[in-house]
């Protein structure tokens, strides 16, 4: 019998000793480990409203207010007190799907569903780099993925996006974004927006480096406002 008993407490000790000794390798649960339950990270119900000089403008101000009062909701899942910035806030957002809306000459009122990417919140958590998220709503899904580039700005040029939806119009802006581009916004109306591009190439390589993310970019009359003119590969 004490001989038994001595084998099942050896026993036990190497079981918690194996335990203990696989719990110091794979490291204590990481407090982001829960973000691989992507249901977490879907926010539904969402309200999105503002008021701005017209619709387009309202509706990309709501949407950022969405998306900080999405964020709020998974405050708590996320080691750090440091709040987002609005750029990062739009980079960690995989999707948003309006559920309703309601739209005026200069006024937005929705309710959204906002999905954040893990990958994107675990980069922001952990102090990292925070790539931009993957397809967000609207989006082809043939636009190349967003990679962060090292390199510097060598040139800045203005352009002239024309778009014919708010959804086109965030489409050009997410895919300049993946092309590495610096976008400054100066101006916006409901169909075109007035554009100042940080490039990370010489100016005469930017139409083929945005063209490889599905972006014309091409002369305009050479009017003050119109060097340049961005819109989606293939559109008139």
């Amino acid at each position: 019998m004490l001989i038994s008993c001595s084998w099942w407490k050896a026993g036990r000790d190497r079981a918690v000793l194996a335990f203990a000794s696989c719990w110091l390798a794979l490291g204590a649960p990481s407090a982001l480990a829960q973000f691989s339950d992507m249901g977490a990270l879907t926010q539904r119900g969402v309200p999105a409203e503002a008021t701005a000089e017209n619709g387009v403008v309202a509706q990309e101000r709501a949407f950022a207010a969405g998306r900080r009062t999405a964020w709020d909701r998974i405050q708590g899942m996320v080691t750090t007190t440091r709040r987002p910035s609005d750029a990062e806030l739009d980079r960690m957002v995989r999707s948003i799907v309006i559920e309703q809306e309601t739209t005026g000459p200069q006024r937005y009122t929705g309710r959204l569903t906002i999905q954040f990417d893990a990958e994107a919140v675990r980069g922001f958590a952990e102090g990292g780099e925070v790539r931009a998220a993957t397809q967000p709503s609207g989006s082809s899904q043939d636009a190349p993925a967003n990679v962060t580039p090292a390199t510097p700005i060598l040139a800045t040029l203005e352009a002239v996006a024309r778009y014919e939806t708010l959804n086109e119009w965030l489409e050009i802006r997410r895919r300049v974004t993946a092309a590495g581009v610096k976008l400054d916004v100066v101006g916006i109306t409901t169909d075109r927006a007035r554009l100042n591009l940080g490039l990370r190439v010489p100016v005469g390589m930017a139409p083929e480096a945005l063209g490889h993310h599905g972006l014309r970019l091409a002369p305009g009359t050479g009017a003050a406002n119109d060097q340049w003119r961005l819109g989606l590969a293939g559109r008139s």
